[in-house]
């Protein structure tokens, strides 16, 4: 299929946001024109198709902008060529003849094999808004067959829950670091032993349980991290006494950059947070006392972030649980929230987070992370 340098054009075009409606009366905006409105025939529902690219002597590809309202979706059918889907925003369904269901997401691809049956459309609450890009054939683009079942249809919106259920709960080891991290900062070393325990159990191994308690003491200090790790040496001895056999897990590997400790830790950072070229503060506690900013740059980002025992993710779990325990940190738990959600940890995910402390350790200081948290997400929106 000739359509490499078109596929690459469309991409840079469809680079930026896509703004959908979130009601059939108002005008659909996307990037490219809204198109003819079409409903019954080929599809349930209503869709609207715009023809960007027809095929001609130079290309054997035709490319059309298609947008679904929710429930929206196509009948059975095939394409004698193949065709690609590229998914631009929205939540949609796909599925092959004899195949289970995919649901999809905006900036996932989707390849159809020539002849290979199939459907797709809008999930039952999203618009969905995808580009085709479907060859030429002497048996023509499309061959249309019977319309999708309701019992077909609905085993979309019962997977897509499942799949939402899975994203908006934090995994178990993550729930574990929560709890760890939650009970070191409160100091809670009876609750901190069971949970340790538990941890355990599950999978965690010694490394990684160390490697919390390390990172946990810049945000709560040596006495509780020490404690922490004090008490996971009390568990370590009890479960060797009862012949239980660990798994020690990797230990942190040797840091080899020829960078400085702080131009390190900066780059850091600006994963963290997807900033770029981060400066030295101009004002607040940074401009008062640079000297703080430096032992930030060198020792928090570059010392700890950088031993790779804990993912990022892992860490900002970690800190986010220590801070919401803590309370009075409000500011640091705002930025903590905006790296998380950076990271690729959802909203939902760290309300779960709050709810395990809540659960766990006191209501007073989760009521106020989550105000903050609700301040985080309106600002974004």
């Amino acid at each position: 299929m000739r359509i490499t340098g078109y596929i690459i054009g469309l991409l840079v075009a469809t680079s930026g946001t896509v703004a959908i409606a979130q009601s059939p009366n108002k005008m659909l905006n996307t990037i490219f024109p809204v198109g003819a409105k079409t409903q019954g025939g080929n599809f349930k529902g209503t869709v609207w198709v715009t023809s960007l690219l027809t095929a001609d002597s130079s290309t054997d590809v035709s490319v059309g902008n298609v947008i679904f309202e929710p429930k929206a979706h196509s009948k059975w059918h095939k394409h004698p060529g193949g065709q690609t889907l590229l998914v631009l925003n929205g939540v949609g369904y796909y599925q092959e003849r004899g195949q289970p269901l995919q649901i999809l997401h905006k900036g996932d691809v989707v390849k159809c094999p020539p002849e290979v049956e199939h459907w797709h459309g809008a999930s039952k609450d999203n618009w969905f808004v995808q580009l085709a890009l479907t060859k030429e054939h002497p048996k023509g683009r499309v061959i249309w067959l019977e319309d999708v079942q309701e019992a077909v249809y609905l085993a979309g919106v019962s997977k897509e829950q499942e799949t939402l259920s899975k994203f908006n709960d934090l995994e178990a080891r993550h729930q574990h670091i929560v709890q760890i991290a939650s009970f070191t900062a409160k100091g809670d070393l009876e609750q901190l032993h069971i949970s340790l325990n538990n941890a355990l159990d599950a999978g965690l191994t010694v490394s990684e349980a160390k490697e919390i308690l390390i990172h946990l003491y810049a945000y709560c200090g040596f006495p509780r991290s020490i404690q922490g790790l004090n008490t996971l040496m009390a568990v370590l001895d009890t479960r060797k006494a009862q012949g239980i056999t660990e798994r020690i897990g990797k230990q942190a590997s040797l840091i080899d950059n020829t960078l400085s400790k702080y131009e390190r830790g900066k780059k850091v950072l600006e994963a963290l947070t997807g900033q770029t070229q981060i400066t030295p503060p101009k004002s607040g506690y940074g401009a008062f006392c640079p000297e703080i900013d430096v032992f930030l740059k060198e020792h928090l980002f570059a010392d700890i972030f950088e031993r790779d025992v804990l993912t990022f993710v892992d860490r900002e779990l970690a800190t986010i649980s220590a801070l919401a325990s803590l309370g009075g940190v409000e500011p640091m738990l705002k930025g903590h929230f905006g790296i998380a959600l950076h990271l690729g940890i959802s909203e939902a995910q760290l309300y779960h987070l709050l709810a395990l402390i809540e659960s766990s350790t006191g209501k007073a200081e989760v009521e106020v992370s989550r105000k903050v948290l609700s301040e985080v997400m309106a600002s974004k929106k």
